[in-house]
């Protein structure tokens, strides 16, 4: 009677009570199924977005690989039975959008000390060390100075992700931890790892093409969520020290 009959899409509907025949036939006709929600939050690794999709009933073929810190952090939402790979595809995509119009904005203020893909490994440095999003652009200028003068960036998110591929541990980091051998260690390595250690958001990436202006070359957590910074290493660990009293 509609004209619709080879229209109709197959797929999961929720349909209210008392619902019209004609209401049901424009859902089907319109194809507008039913669906489920998936936060992908920001630091989260690879292998830690796989785990959420592999514990997801509502997906399903097998995973492909992807390079880390392709995917872009956020709320996605996808119907029964969809493949994995496409919606892994669709954040992949996201995030070279998001990404490649923001590095363009504003690439000019450190192109000559990273290029696009050291942006986005150091931005995820950045986003594991920050819990605050004012620290970010601080913590930025902190690992680009010390880029500079050739020191080490010497961050414990690094050295976690090597040793488990992720930047979180269920206990305090060890010394020990920090000599381990692996091209993550940026205790060991000079400059950058070879990739991003998570996935970013636009907060980290901008802090890290509009850091702050500081000569700072150290940063303690606060234990308050926040960092505090210094310029010399006397400094440093005096604040250390301070943050231990308390």
């Amino acid at each position: 009677m509609t004209g619709k009959a080879k229209l109709l899409k197959a797929g999961e509907y929720y349909f209210s009570k008392n619902i019209s025949p004609v209401a049901v036939l424009n859902k089907l006709y319109k194809n507008e199924v039913k669906l489920y929600k998936l936060v992908i939050p920001e630091c989260y690794s690879n292998k830690q977005i796989f785990e959420l999709i592999k514990k997801n009933l509502y997906f399903i073929g097998a995973l492909m690989d992807y390079s880390e810190g392709s995917f872009f952090p956020s709320t996605y939402y996808f119907s029964k039975d969809t493949k994995a790979n496409n919606l892994l595809n669709i954040m992949q995509k996201t995030a070279k959008v998001k990404f490649s119009k923001i590095y363009n904005d504003y690439k000019n203020n450190i192109s000559d000390i990273l290029d696009n893909n050291e942006v986005l490994i150091l931005a995820s440095i950045v986003e594991a060390e920050a819990k605050k999003k004012e620290d970010k652009s601080k913590i930025a200028a902190v690992f680009l100075n010390r880029l500079k003068r050739g020191m080490k960036l010497q961050s414990d998110p690094t050295v976690i992700y090597g040793i488990n591929k992720t930047v979180y541990l269920d206990r305090a980091i060890k010394k020990s931890d920090l000599l381990i051998e692996h091209v993550w260690n940026t205790y060991k390595i000079s400059g950058l790892p070879p990739t991003p250690i998570c996935n970013v958001g636009i907060d980290s990436i901008y802090a890290v093409l509009n850091p702050e202006k500081s000569t700072n070359l150290y940063f303690v957590a606060d234990g308050k969520g926040g960092h505090i910074f210094s310029e010399t290493y006397v400094d440093h660990k005096k604040h250390i020290k301070n943050i231990y009293k308390k």
